[in-house]
């Protein structure tokens, strides 16, 4: 089993990429051999709705680092991603991620999504764990219409400071069960 976390935080010190470590150690610890991928490090354009994947069986047209993730997501079984919410929704780095999905739509590769689990582990600043959570079930519910298994979707609260996860025994315990739930 493959399990695959992809981490869209551009923040060095990153209390995403720190639950999504503890993810991918769990699931580690299970059995899988894992991959992390930080995708502010990558060059990923915005989708640009010409259709060429619909006539190309799924293949996009914009040739970018984005074809890392695309192959991350078909070799995986299981895919953790790690966001943050800044604006009342997930980052800008994320939605980019799942317009450019966009061309997995109507292509057989909707029939191979099947078999894999999609989790999100989102961190906030806000302490209440309800504040967006209905926005983020909409970006969630984009993999389950790809015909991805949602898994959890569990956001982590008050942790607006870089590295603040780390004293916050309960909440990286939260993200290891991620890590084992992607099993």
């Amino acid at each position: 089993m493959k399990v695959v976390g992809i981490n869209t935080s551009p923040r060095e010190v990153s209390n995403c990429k720190i639950a999504l470590e503890k993810a991918l150690e769990a699931a580690e610890a299970g059995g899988a051999e894992i991959q992390l991928i930080d995708s502010n490090k990558l060059n990923i354009s915005a989708c640009q709705g010409d259709n060429y994947c619909k006539a190309h069986e799924g293949k996009c047209a914009i040739d970018d680092d984005m074809t890392q993730i695309y192959q991350a997501i078909e070799e995986a079984d299981g895919i953790i991603f790690s966001i943050p919410v800044y604006f009342f929704d997930i980052n800008a780095q994320m939605k980019l991620i799942i317009d450019r999905l966009y061309s997995y739509f109507q292509s057989s590769y909707m029939e191979k999504f099947a078999s894999k689990k999609v989790s999100f582990i989102l961190s906030q600043g806000t302490p209440d764990p309800e504040a967006f959570k209905a926005g983020l079930e909409i970006q969630f519910n984009a993999f389950k219409f790809l015909g991805f298994q949602t898994v959890d979707l569990v956001v982590l609260t008050d942790n607006n400071v870089p590295g603040v996860i780390n004293e916050k025994e309960d909440q990286l315990a939260q993200a290891a069960e991620v890590g084992k739930n992607i099993l």
